[in-house]
Order: structure tokens, then C-alpha cells, then sequence
């Protein structure tokens, strides 16, 4: 090739190489400009989400659960503020140290946290531990790991712990009712849910987005019980003392107003607590999910309806057959106490199975029946409670000759306690049954009244005579026979005991028995009426010796409270006095504000005793100590010191929440060993800060 040819070659072979520089250049600013008009105009949305994920979160904000009170404003179950953690495992440093720490705060278990967040390990978003009070919450802060992710909410507490705690119910970690009250009433309770976004800051903590206004959070409506907290206190008292006394697997205690049906209290052994949340069954009300066979308390039942169809009197002559009558099928029906020829009063008097097994053939299955039926057995009472059963009352054309005597007294039929109250109740209120009730009013966030209960009459069942001598015979069952247990000098009460034998695989037990008594005061006009029930006790079987104790202590504890004497007409007059039992259970206010102190003990009817009660201070020392009782208008001796005074701190003895929250609020970092209560502690300086290790056991 010559020279001249290869110069003329050489611009042609750059001019080649240049245009195609400059299309490969064109091209590629062209898909740029293609994927940016993708991502900006096509894909717009999809990104602005996933770069939000990086440092917005959209948070739900519970509306605060409305305030549960007893029939007097005493408050039963309000909202506190509570912190819990959240984990984002994509901006998590160290998620074991994490992981850790709530292990050894008690809070979690370290391997089905470390394989819940292992499974989430795409998300942004991890609950870890919800409602944390705030003084444990900072030993978590402490961390400063960006990936925690700390929300405030707010978390229901029972003020008075186990009190009514059947009733009341409780709630799930997000705030819904799971059981009692709390479940019935929860749409009206939890209130309106509100949405905020929230901007990721240093720590990985969040802040409420300012450009965003948010969903607002309602607070729930309000209820007031008709439980009356004192005679629920004193109720409770006295059956977990009656229950230990005796034996017994269970107790159960209902006490209503009979012209109303207002519940006042409604007790329940092995009780609840919801601090330490003893079990799903421990929640369940007994007194209406459970039947018995009520046994000898259902001869008053049998008694009316024979009155009341002009088939006896309380003076006609029966035969008790000296306490065994054997029947037709070679079945005997036997009494206790054995009897000759004697009034029917005699006989209820003295509980013969043998006369009201004939009275109930006298009136025959359908009259047996309706009045039964009347009365509210077979039929659920409609409480404003979940899973009330229905009891246990059959039809007619199912009972035979023999299911006939037997329900005479008592057996073949079943009832809750509740519906058991709810019949005596009838008898009291001169015939006519109520709508028994746990609800007096509901009141808005706003202080609207939502609901205003009116006493709600079902029907009348017997005539008011004879009512009236229903319980003039049920008076004499108290002052002269089985009931004499239940018996208080100067305070008319009418009552029957009951003693009935439990069917256990297949056949009625020797050894199990149902020990119950119902009893009404004042006799004449009764303000109270009251079911208390004894399951298996096991040092004596007799409703007589072991139920009817229980009702005399119980009215003779409201006896010794004024208020209760006069309110329920027990006779404030027979000499008792208030001393003794006027009382209420000291709570502990170690950790807190003078001011939050006294305003809880001014609550409850206590005074408080100090010097120099700052609020700069913090209360470290009470007397008595918490769970004692004492009467109202006695005082709590406190004790503050200022938060930089640890080292005089009494750490040693107290629950390991409270000694943390003190050494916490005075400026010290904390180290936990062990649980329980603490049993020894160390405080030292640390780089210049207090440190203090609580060894507990």
C-alpha cells in the first residue's frame, strides 16, 4: 500500500471511530433518560415508599382506654404510659446484645426472640417487648442502638390488682378485652384508633412527622359499676379465709340488691391477679359459666310454687317418715335430721328431703316446671358478662316420676350461682324478678352519659304474700335450724342452707359435695341477698357448717362499716361498732412523688405523714410497708430523699422494679443479678457516675 493511500485512509478510519463514540454516548445518555423518566414519572410511588421504609415508620396510636369504676368513683381500671421496643433488623447494630439484655431483665426469652426476629429479617418493623414501665425502659435506651425503635403507648392497669378481677376481665397486649367486662364492653372502651408517621432520629428512636397532622385518638367511654369496692374487698377476705379454713377446691360469692338486681360484689376463690397473670381458667366467672345442682336450696323454689297454687300452707301436716322413705324402684330417700309428723315450715326448718320430694309429686311436673322456669332456672340471666350458661332444667314430656321427687330437692336441675341469687332475689322483691346487673352508666370522653341503667322488672313470679311467707318460714331455717350458723343477734335474716352431692364419672359422690347458703336481710324488707357456695370443702360437708359461717362474717363485717350498715339496712343499731374492719390495703408508693403518693392514699381514704415533702425528693421509705391493712383516715408514715442521695437508698428487701426505679431516678446505672426481691446490693463510682449491682434471689 502506497503512502499516499494509507493518508488518505487514516481520517476516514477517525471519522468511523468518532460517530461511533458518539452514538454509543447518545445511546447511553438515551437509557438514562429512559430509566430516570421510569423512576420519576412510572415508578414514582414504589420508591418514594421504599426510601420512606429507611427512615419513616407509620405507626398505630391506640385511643386511651376509657376509666372502669366501682358504683362509688373508686377507680377500678385506668391507662398508664408505658414504653415499648421495636426492632428494625435491617439498621440493628447488635441485635444478640439486644436480645440479651431483655433476657436478662426478665422481659424475654432470648431464643424465641433471637427466631421471631430471624424469621422477620425483611422487615423493618419488630415488636420485642410491649408495655415496659418506664423505669426499666432505661436501661434499654442505654444501648443506643439505632435499630431500637422506642414507642410510648399506653398500657391498662387494675389499680387494686385481683379485686373483681373475674368481673372486670383484662386485656391483650394491644389493648383489646380478652374476658370480663373488659371483653363485653370493648368497642365502647378501647375508643377510636388514630395513625402517625414517624421520622427516624439518632438512636433509632421516632418523633412524630411534623408536616404530618396524623389520624386523631379518641379516648373509650367510661363505666361505672354497680360493685361496691368495699363490700368486694371485705367479700373477697373472707371466703379466701373460709376457703383455706374448710379445704375447699373453690368459693364463689354473689351479693345483689333484690329491688334492682345491681350486683355489689361478686367473688371468686383461687382468685386472679393480674400482675402475675395466674392462668386463663383463673379468669373464667364462676359464678355464671359454672352449674350445680343446687340441692336443698331449691326447696324454698318448690315451697312458693305449692303455696302458690293453694296446694299446701306453711302449718300442713306431713310425714317425714322418721327420716327414710323407701321408693318403689328400691332407691331410699333419706334426711338428716329424721322427722316424724311436722309442719311444713318444720320441714324446710330442718331441710326433709322426704316431705318436699312428696310436695313436688303433689304438684306434678308441669306446674314444677313453669315455676321453675319463672324463676329463671333453664334460662340465662343476660348479664353483661361473655359465656353465661344456661343451666340445666328439663322439659316435662323428660321427667318421670322419679326425676320428679328428686327435684324436690334439689337434684336433676342446674343453675349457676348467679341465677340461684337472682330466684331468691324474687322472693325478697315480694315475687316479682329482676334484670340483674353489672352496669350503672357509661359515659363518653366527653362526659356525655351514653347509658343511665333503669331497674328492669322480668315478671312476677308468686304474689307478695306469698313471698312474705316464704321468707318468714326461711327465717326460722336461720333462728331455729340448719342455718343457725348464719345466725347475728338483733339482725333478722332468712336464709336455707344447701348440701348436695357431685356427680363424678358417672355417679354421685360420697366424698364431693357443693356446700352453699342463701340468705336475704333485713328478713322483713331485704336490702341484700346474698349466694355463698363452697366447692368439695373436706373438713366438713354441710352448707350448715361451712357456708352459713361465711355469710355471718361477711354481714358482720359490713356491719362494723357504717356507710355499708346503713346503706344496705343491716342494723347499725346491734351494737357493733366500725372498729376492725373499716379497712383497706396500704399500697406501695416507694419510687414515687411525694404528690403522687398522697394523691393515691388520699384515693383510697388515707392520710399521709412527712416532713419536707419536696417534689424534687422521692419517696424511699414507708410505714406501714405494702399490703398491710389499715383503717380510713389512718395515716402512712413516708420517708423522701433527694434523687443524688443512692447511698442511703434502702435497696435491700424491696421488689426488684421498685429498687430499680429509685436507683434509676437518683442518677445510677443498674446491673441485676438474679430475680425476685433484692437481697444485697453494691453502689460505686464508674467513670465519674454512680453504679449499683442489686443481687436478688
Amino acid at each position: 500500500m502506497s503512502i499516499e493511500h494509507l493518508i488518505s485512509y487514516q481520517p476516514q478510519s477517525l471519522r468511523w471511530r468518532r460517530r461511533l463514540i458518539v452514538s454509543v454516548m447518545l445511546l447511553a445518555a438515551l437509557a438514562i433518560l429512559i430509566r430516570l423518566t421510569t423512576v420519576q414519572v412510572f415508578e414514582r410511588q414504589r420508591w418514594l415508599a421504599l426510601g420512606e421504609q429507611q427512615y419513616r415508620a407509620r405507626i398505630r396510636i391506640s385511643g386511651e382506654r376509657g376509666i372502669i369504676r366501682d358504683r362509688n368513683g373508686t377507680v377500678l381500671a385506668t391507662s398508664v404510659a408505658t414504653i415499648s421496643f421495636a426492632l428494625d433488623p435491617k439498621m440493628a447494630r447488635s441485635t444478640r446484645a439486644i436480645v440479651e439484655t431483655l433476657a436478662r431483665l426478665g422481659l424475654a426469652n432470648s431464643e424465641q426472640l433471637m427466631a421471631r426476629i430471624a424469621v422477620a429479617r425483611d422487615r423493618n418493623f419488630v415488636w420485642l417487648v410491649r408495655g415496659i414501665p418506664l423505669d426499666i425502659a432505661a436501661r434499654l435506651d442505654s444501648l443506643g442502638d439505632p435499630g431500637l425503635i422506642r414507642i410510648r403507648e399506653m398500657q391498662r392497669a387494675y389499680v387494686l390488682d385481683s379485686l373483681a378481677a373475674q368481673v372486670i376481665g383484662t386485656t391483650d397486649l394491644d389493648g383489646h378485652g380478652i374476658a370480663g367486662i373488659e371483653l363485653e364492653y370493648d368497642s365502647l372502651l378501647q375508643g377510636t384508633s388514630g395513625e402517625r408517621i414517624m421520622e427516624r432520629i439518632g438512636r433509632g428512636r421516632l418523633r412524630p412527622l411534623v408536616s404530618d397532622p396524623g389520624t386523631t385518638d379518641r379516648p373509650g367511654a367510661s363505666l361505672e359499676l354497680t360493685i361496691d369496692a368495699e363490700v368486694q374487698q371485705l367479700v373477697e377476705q373472707e371466703l379466701a379465709r373460709s376457703v383455706a379454713q374448710t379445704g375447699a377446691a373453690a368459693g364463689i360469692v354473689v351479693a345483689l340488691h333484690p329491688s334492682t338486681g345491681e350486683i355489689i360484689a361478686c367473688a371468686q376463690q383461687p382468685a386472679f391477679s393480674h400482675q402475675h397473670r395466674s392462668g386463663a381458667d383463673a379468669l373464667r366467672l364462676h359464678a355464671i359459666t359454672d352449674m350445680y345442682e343446687p340441692g336443698s336450696t331449691f326447696k324454698p323454689i318448690v315451697a312458693a310454687a305449692a303455696i302458690a297454687e293453694r296446694r299446701t300452707t306453711p302449718e300442713q301436716l306431713y310425714d317425714g317418715h322418721s327420716g327414710q322413705l323407701r321408693l318403689a324402684d328400691g332407691r331410699t330417700i333419706t334426711d338428716h335430721e329424721p322427722l316424724g309428723w311436722c309442719t311444713l315450715t318444720d320441714a324446710l326448718t330442718h331441710s326433709s328431703n322426704i316431705v318436699f320430694a312428696e310436695l313436688a309429686t303433689q304438684l306434678g311436673k308441669r306446674t314444677l316446671y313453669r315455676y321453675a322456669r319463672d324463676f329463671g332456672f333453664g334460662t340465662r340471666t343476660d348479664i353483661e358478662l361473655p359465656g353465661e350458661a344456661r343451666g340445666m332444667l328439663k322439659l316435662p314430656r323428660q321427667l318421670d316420676a322419679s326425676d320428679v321427687l328428686f327435684m324436690g330437692f334439689g337434684y336433676g336441675v342446674a343453675c349457676t350461682p348467679l341465677q340461684l341469687a337472682c330466684a331468691y332475689a324474687a322472693i325478697a322483691n315480694d315475687g316479682v324478678l329482676m334484670q340483674p346487673s353489672l352496669v350503672r352508666q357509661i359515659t363518653s370522653s366527653d362526659g356525655e352519659t351514653l347509658y343511665q341503667a333503669q331497674p328492669q322488672r322480668i315478671r312476677r313470679v308468686v304474689s307478695p304474700e306469698v313471698s312474705r311467707m316464704i321468707r318468714t318460714m326461711l327465717r326460722t331455717v336461720v333462728e331455729r335450724g340448719t342455718g343457725i350458723n348464719a345466725h347475728i343477734e338483733g339482725i333478722p335474716i332468712a336464709g336455707k342452707t344447701g348440701t348436695a352431692q357431685q356427680w363424678v364419672e358417672g355417679s354421685y359422690s360420697k366424698r364431693d359435695y357443693t356446700a352453699s347458703f342463701i340468705g336475704m336481710v333485713p328478713a322483713d324488707q331485704p336490702e341484700l341477698v346474698m349466694v355463698v357456695m363452697l366447692d368439695r370443702p373436706r373438713t366438713d360437708i354441710y352448707g350448715g357448717s361451712t357456708a352459713a359461717p361465711l355469710f355471718r362474717r361477711i354481714i358482720a363485717a359490713m356491719l362494723n362499716i357504717p356507710r355499708l350498715a346503713l346503706e344496705y339496712r343491716l342494723g347499725i343499731s346491734s351494737g357493733t361498732t366500725s372498729a376492725g374492719r373499716d379497712s383497706v390495703i396500704v399500697p406501695d408508693v416507694r419510687g414515687m412523688t411525694p404528690d403522687e403518693a398522697t394523691g393515691i392514699m388520699h384515693s383510697i381514704g388515707l392520710g399521709v405523714e412527712g416532713t419536707h415533702l419536696s417534689n424534687g425528693d422521692i419517696v424511699v421509705e414507708q410505714e406501714p410497708a405494702a399490703g398491710r391493712f389499715l383503717r380510713r383516715g389512718d395515716h402512712v408514715r413516708i420517708r423522701t430523699a433527694p434523687l443524688d442521695t443512692l447511698r442511703a437508698l434502702p435497696l435491700v428487701g424491696m421488689a426488684i422494679r421498685t429498687a430499680f426505679a429509685l436507683a434509676h431516678a437518683a442518677g445510677s446505672t443498674v446491673e441485676i443479678h438474679g430475680r425476685g426481691r433484692v437481697e444485697r446490693c453494691t453502689v460505686f463510682l464508674k467513670r465519674n457516675r454512680y453504679h449499683t449491682i442489686l443481687y436478688c434471689r
